[in-house]
């Protein structure tokens, strides 16, 4: 039995005609902020903006000694103007103690609301111990509510069969148990791949394979799948030299990574030679901090915040001054309606461009992360890398190849010209997996010329096996 037909809407009437076909999200609909006016936003954010920083100022161990540190009365950010009156909160700063002082005591006049409901974790610290990010009961209802919304921004609905493939792993992996919060915040029937690395010296094997999730893909006729892209994308090629009916997938959230609109070509492609009609790719914006993943409501068409009484985005420059609408910057984050683990304009580590004007495609009024870099949304600062002197983005470099026609798999290294003399010159090599019967003269002629102009870097070329670069099978 096949799934229902599913048509990507391409216009805000359009849109509007979708969300009205499916009963829960339109009756949501008049609760639904990112659709209000900017101006009623504003007021909305501002108003949780006040009510937020009265929590920070009593009940946030790093933020209250932070206050008098930089001699700031909290309560004189009102407007999200006031924010710019206060420093930035680095990564380093939240790793110190590992995060602990970021979470809200309790306030026991509101006691519910701050029960520890969830811990999740971010990124490690230099002796490897992992951060973590406390969630409330609070905290976990409004992202039940996060989660809908987003489900409606990316048009995925209850009727939905999702293949839940990020890796179950001996780090709690976020996308993992997300994925199965944001489907059942719509009601989507859930399936496992179940896929992910051993935990050391664990007796058991519990996990199950990419052909064990293609296998379940087809018996089942899921329509939707969510998981890191590169790896969504192996698990097609695979299916598709197997000669598999994936005729009902039609929705795929390829997350974790950029996806350039060649990769998503490429993907739908692949898809539609295996029975598919149209497909969705969306490449959401998440990170940790945020506890979501952003979603497109068209491809490379900006991630929305969906929920703008939730968190507020700024694109700042060092010293935390506010960039103009659409211009690049680091990415900082105030959540505003939060109870547990609380951060007010916290750099999260990417630079990226955010615009607050409305969205053409679908005619929501959030604030949306837009492209900074190519088919990139963030691009991490700390992946900024210097090759024979010259600072270059990794990611305008892979957009520059994902979108070339005959690359299936490619990978950048990064060496020396001699490999026994540490001293000599920087090489950069690319290595790639052509697609059978491409012009490999032809190609390495484009590649060079692609990569040149995207980074000012001729690299050295090398056809190798697939196999060389990803092998299905040991995965």
């Amino acid at each position: 039995m096949s799934h229902k037909p599913f048509k990507i809407p391409k216009n805000p009437e359009e849109v509007m005609a979708w969300i009205n076909s499916i009963p829960l999200y339109k009756a949501d609909h008049p609760q639904d902020l990112s659709f209000k006016s900017q101006d009623e936003i504003r007021t909305v954010q501002e108003t949780a903006l006040v009510k937020q920083m009265e929590r920070l100022g009593k009940f946030s161990p790093y933020y209250r000694e932070k206050f008098k540190e930089w001699g700031l009365d909290y309560q004189s950010i009102k407007t999200l103007d006031d924010l710019e009156k206060v420093p930035l909160t680095s990564k380093a700063d939240f790793m110190k103690d590992r995060g602990e002082s970021f979470k809200l005591d309790m306030d026991f006049e509101h006691i519910m609301e701050y029960i520890l409901y969830e811990i999740t974790y971010t990124t490690g610290t230099t002796t490897g111990m992992p951060s973590r990010f406390y969630n409330t009961t609070y905290d976990m209802f409004m992202q039940s509510w996060i989660f809908r919304m987003c489900c409606k921004i990316c048009y995925l609905e209850p009727d939905d069969i999702v293949m839940n493939l990020f890796p179950y792993h001996f780090i709690p992996h976020i996308g993992y148990y997300k994925t199965f919060h944001f489907a059942s915040a719509v009601g989507m029937t859930m399936c496992w791949g179940f896929t992910g690395a051993p935990l050391p010296g664990f007796p058991y094997n519990i996990h199950r394979s990419m052909q064990e999730a293609i296998d379940q893909i087809e018996r089942k006729k899921i329509n939707a799948i969510s998981g890191i892209a590169s790896y969504i994308r192996r698990l097609i090629m695979t299916a598709e030299e197997q000669g598999k009916d994936l005729s009902n997938i039609n929705k795929l959230q390829a997350l974790g990574e950029a996806v350039p609109k060649g990769m998503r070509d490429d993907i739908r492609r692949r898809l539609q030679g295996m029975g598919a009609d149209d497909v969705y790719v969306c490449n959401a914006f998440g990170f940790t901090e945020a506890q979501t993943a952003f979603q497109e409501c068209s491809e490379l068409g900006g991630a929305h915040s969906g929920t703008p009484q939730v968190s507020y985005f700024e694109a700042v420059d060092e010293n935390g001054k506010r960039k103009p609408d659409g211009e690049p910057g680091l990415l900082c984050i105030t959540h505003l309606d939060r109870r547990g683990t609380c951060l007010l304009r916290y750099l999260v580590g990417d630079i990226v461009a955010v615009t607050n004007k409305p969205c053409p495609h679908c005619g929501r009024n959030d604030q949306r992360i837009v492209t900074a870099v190519g088919s990139t949304y963030g691009t991490r600062t700390k992946e900024l890398m210097k090759v024979k002197g010259t600072l270059i983005n990794p990611e305008t470099m892979r957009d520059a190849v994902a979108d070339t026609p005959g690359v299936v798999e490619y990978q950048f290294v990064v060496t020396k010209e001699k490999a026994d003399d540490p001293y000599s010159m920087d090489m950069l090599k690319l290595r790639v997996g052509a697609d059978k019967g491409a012009d490999l003269a032809s190609l390495e002629k484009v590649l060079k010329e692609k990569v040149k102009k995207a980074v000012e870097l001729t690299p050295k070329v090398e056809f190798v096996p697939l196999s060389e670069i990803f092998d299905p099978g040991a995965t």
